[in-house]
């Protein structure tokens, strides 16, 4: 069999004492890996993966779904994921019918998700169309939330996903979110991320959906969501904006 084909692109040091990571070009994407390939494995943007097609084929069974999709009768949604990270949210979203723009402010970051995205407008079929009603917009959602605010052409929905806090899970998830706070330099804000509810709730022209850690504490202790949607480790609130 032949050798898998990569071309390493660059590398970039975190801080003092992290480890290096490595953007490398590979056959199944644009991946970055730790320089030693061991402490905190790698990450491809994959918006054709197997996870997000089984999220949205629970249809509005899943927990996302059911905070966020309209009736059936009704025009699909559109909707502003704030923090996209690596697009499985808003991806999911766009499978489900969705109109998506998906807002990524770390550079490094949106490069993986602007190649997953490239790769799936390549594809074929649910996965291409969906990929077509999926924006990537490179940059601090909180600027373009200012600028909605004004105006008559304000999303649905406003989707907010807030990096958890460091705590207990699976191996292989850990070292991805500990590749991600590397990547992006810092971890969990509160009050960032509280700053952030505030403005989607002054934008959003139905309501905010908020994903936590399952025992995590509301975003924020002035409002109380108006649903909550529970699964094994992770809850979606949601919140109806007020008229």
């Amino acid at each position: 069999m032949a050798p898998e084909r990569s071309t390493v692109l660059f590398e970039i040091s975190p801080g003092q004492g992290e480890p290096s990571l490595r953007f490398v070009a590979l056959p199944e994407g644009l991946t970055v890996s730790s320089v030693d390939g061991r402490s905190v494995g790698s990450v491809t943007v994959d918006l054709a993966s197997a996870s997000i097609q089984r999220r949205a084929s629970q249809g509005r069974r899943g927990l996302l779904a059911r905070a966020v999709l309209r009736s059936a009768e009704e025009e699909p949604s559109v909707v502003w994921d704030v923090t996209a990270g690596l697009g499985r949210d808003a991806m999911t979203l766009a499978l489900l019918g969705c109109r998506v723009v998906a807002f990524e402010r770390d550079p490094f970051l949106g490069m993986l998700l602007l190649d997953g995205h490239r790769r799936a407008l390549a594809a074929s079929g649910d996965i291409a169309a969906a990929a077509g009603r999926l924006t990537i917009r490179i940059e601090d959602s909180r600027g373009a939330l200012l600028q909605a605010i004004d105006r008559s052409q304000r999303p649905d929905i406003v989707l907010l996903d807030p990096m958890f806090p460091e705590g207990k899970g699976r191996a292989a998830v850990k070292k991805e979110a500990t590749l991600i706070r590397l990547l992006v330099g810092e971890g969990a804000n509160i009050q960032q991320d509280e700053e952030l509810f505030s403005l989607a709730m002054k934008v959003a022209t139905e309501r905010v959906v908020v994903k936590r850690s399952l025992r995590a504490p509301p975003i924020t202790e002035s409002l109380q969501p108006e649903a909550t949607f529970s699964g094994k480790s992770v809850r979606v609130d949601r919140y109806r904006v007020r008229s």
